[in-house]
């Protein structure tokens, strides 16, 4: 049997293309003194024939196509009005929550804050930062951090001042000797 033989024979028992099907060097004589489709099964079987794997394309995740070129219709007609309101007013109430957690805001601003997200009064968390910070409602987070970290560690005691050695004694200079 010809090489050609035993790979459209190897070819349609694995179920692959043709030119899949590989023959190793040292078994090519082998191969050609096969016969019949079992003998082909058997070089198969003792890895004299084998198919290589499929390998294709490399597959990446599809992309959105969300860019400005491909937007069609009014400004509302993607997401409307309502939807882009509780998205912005939610998360300015989850922004205020952390902070007021954090201590950078105190609990006394917050319902006067609050009901002004509530009107509308700030287009994002930044506008709302900056609002807080110059209404001197914004406590520095460095400072909040210190106070919280204050109030977990207790003050540390006082410690003994450690008994110096005693210094070595110099001896003592004598004073000048004045000529007369």
């Amino acid at each position: 049997m010809t090489a050609i033989t035993v790979k459209r024979l190897a070819a349609d028992i694995l179920k692959v293309g043709q030119n899949r099907i590989r023959i190793k060097k040292g078994e090519k004589v082998r191969a050609m003194e096969s016969l019949t489709r079992e003998d082909v099964r058997g070089l198969i079987e003792d890895g004299a024939v084998y198919g290589i794997r499929k390998v294709g394309p490399r597959t990446k995740p599809p992309r959105k196509k969300k860019g400005t070129g491909k937007r069609r219709g009014k400004k509302y007609s993607r997401k409307g009005k309502k939807e882009a309101w509780m998205e912005r007013i939610r998360s300015q109430r989850k922004y205020l929550e952390e902070m007021l957690e954090t201590g950078e805001v105190p609990a006394e601003y917050k319902r006067k804050v609050y009901l002004k997200i509530k009107g509308g009064s700030f287009r994002g968390k930044k506008a709302l930062r900056t609002y807080l910070i110059e209404n001197e409602m914004y406590v520095e987070k460095k400072k909040a951090e210190v106070k919280k970290v204050e109030e977990k560690i207790p003050a540390p005691k006082k410690a003994e001042p450690k008994k110096e050695a005693p210094a070595k004694k110099t001896p003592a200079k004598k004073p000048p000797v004045k000529k007369e």
